[in-house]
């Protein structure tokens, strides 16, 4: 990774690599992909604090497009709103919601896009399988998923885990 103050620093940047700037006396990452110029701003004040937490975000982006990972809307890497604080030491753990606060979001998302039946039936099931979950907390992914394989139907399970996946995305 290429670290870079204001102005201070001239040199290129080696390839995959994502600089750290400063602009405007706020944080932002820069870097090439795809053959384009990325630029996006952290919207935190260039302390020793934040500028830790750009370093892990430019290494998360670094480590993205070597893998092939990398979300090119840029919405993965972009700070949210809650966290657009100056605390991004704050985790995600602590401002993360569950999966029921999720699932009303998706069902509000989904309304539109769907017949009343569709909803009644089908989206009003899963909302029953989920409040029979052991456990609401995305960490435990895998214990939602073998509770789901083993108390509903294997065909409604599928289409649940499907749902809640896309509920998750």
């Amino acid at each position: 990774m290429y670290l870079k103050g204001a102005k201070s620093q001239k040199g290129k940047a080696s390839k995959g690599s994502v600089q750290i700037k400063t602009s405007n006396g706020r944080l932002q990452l820069v870097f090439s992909y795809a053959g384009r110029r990325h630029y996006l701003s952290l919207r935190f004040a260039d302390t020793p604090q934040t500028r830790k937490f750009a370093e892990k975000r430019a290494k998360e982006i670094e480590l993205d497009i070597l893998s092939g990972n990398f979300d090119s809307t840029l919405g993965k890497y972009k700070p949210q709103s809650s966290l657009s604080t100056d605390a991004p030491e704050e985790t995600k753990e602590e401002l993360q919601p569950t999966l029921d606060q999720l699932w009303e979001k998706f069902l509000e998302y989904k309304r539109p896009q769907c017949s009343p039946s569709t909803m009644r039936m089908q989206y009003r099931t899963f909302s029953g399988y989920l409040r029979d979950l052991p456990t609401l907390d995305l960490e435990q992914a895998v214990e939602i998923r073998d509770h789901v394989l083993q108390n509903v139907p294997l065909n409604s399970a599928k289409r649940f885990i499907v749902r809640l996946s896309a509920c998750c995305d």
